[in-house]
């Protein structure tokens, strides 16, 4: 469970949603003069999932690559899931060719990328923390 990605989850929410509502817009849940359809919902888990996993690698002096790996393959899963979509050449994946996903997309991109750099700096940090011990 350590080196599964919270966009994983993420991914399985967004199939999972797709399945039971097909309407992105639908709402989810409406209160005080305020809806929330199920993909605004989606967009904020999305960026908590980024901040989490960044965290997750975040700690100095601890090899998180794996994690940070793990990270950018679901991220490359989902780039190559919306590409396929978006030339139509198979046409059950057509779910994956909306703007929605391609947030998704995006958000998971910027998350596997700032978490290698994360991961990558606080190592570096430690090294040099050690060396002048």
């Amino acid at each position: 469970m350590r080196y599964i990605p919270g966009f994983a989850y993420v991914l399985a929410a967004y199939i999972a949603g797709t399945l039971l509502l097909p309407e992105a817009k639908a709402t989810l849940a409406e209160g005080g003069g305020y809806s929330l359809s199920w993909s605004e919902a989606l967009l904020v888990l999305a960026a908590l999932v980024a901040l989490v996993d960044q965290l997750r690698v975040s700690k100095a002096g601890i090899d998180n690559t794996v994690e940070a790996i793990m990270m950018a393959a679901i991220a490359g899963v989902m780039v190559l899931l919306f590409a396929l979509a978006a030339t139509g050449s198979i046409p059950a994946l057509g779910v994956f060719n909306n703007a929605l996903f391609l947030l998704l997309t995006l958000i998971a991109l910027t998350a596997a990328v700032v978490a290698i750099l994360i991961n990558a700096r606080s190592l570096r940090r430690s090294i040099d923390i050690g060396d002048d011990a």
